[in-house]
């Protein structure tokens, strides 16, 4: 069945020829004619559809990031407590990443390294996106789950930092493992820096006796 817009279609496949470009190939190897062609057009009918290979470039992300916003407050719904809401929030995104590895890949190995990131409409998505941990950390300090002291956004960069870190060494080993793996004793080591000390140690004992019980019935 034909589209009954062909142009949002034709779109749609330079956009998608260009992200599988960009991901194999690199931004700078892959040409405006390279990406044409691929899409069965000529230089000057994409054109028509995107001022340039930048251009082509920041539209990728934008769209990957504004499918994040419009999920992530149906992920966080309903979920109580900090700790609960950031393993949520880091498990959900590390998910998506895993889901969409293409635009992931431009992001993390090429966009970021653009000097006219700061300036997209991207980086400004991102940033709204990220400002649901400054409300999580805000909620955990005033709620006595995590330190009274806690500076939300120096929480929020150890925090994305964590992230990135994960995800950018995944690209670089050629996604040849999951990101899931150990990602749990990783996370608790992360979060226990931000939890109130009186709640590290409930916590500790309550694993302790979820492990007795367990080895009782082994």
């Amino acid at each position: 069945m034909q589209s009954r817009n062909p142009k949002k279609s034709t779109r749609s496949r330079i956009i998608e020829s260009a992200k599988k470009l960009f991901a194999e190939q690199g931004y700078q190897k892959t040409t405006v004619i390279d990406i044409s062609r691929q899409v069965g057009l000529s230089e000057a009918a994409l054109y028509e559809y995107f001022k340039n290979k930048e251009d082509l470039l920041l539209t990728i992300p934008d769209l990957w990031v504004s499918d994040l916003l419009a999920d992530l407050d149906g992920q966080l719904f309903g979920i109580k407590g900090t700790v609960n809401k950031l393993r949520k929030f880091f498990w959900w995104y590390l998910r998506q990443v895993e889901q969409s590895p293409l635009d992931a890949k431009i992001v993390y190995l090429i966009l970021k390294t653009n000097a006219n990131f700061m300036t997209t409409e991207v980086f400004s998505n991102v940033k709204i996106l990220y400002s649901h941990l400054l409300d999580i950390f805000e909620e955990g300090r005033e709620s006595g789950e995590l330190r009274p002291n806690l500076k939300p956004y120096l929480a929020r960069a150890i925090f994305i930092g964590t992230m990135d870190h994960i995800i950018t060494r995944w690209f670089l080993k050629n996604m040849s493992y999951s990101l899931f793996d150990n990602l749990e004793e990783l996370f608790n080591l992360m979060v226990d820096g931000f939890r109130n000390p009186s709640t590290i140690a409930a916590n500790h004992d309550g694993e302790e006796a979820n492990g007795i019980k367990l080895n009782k019935e082994c």
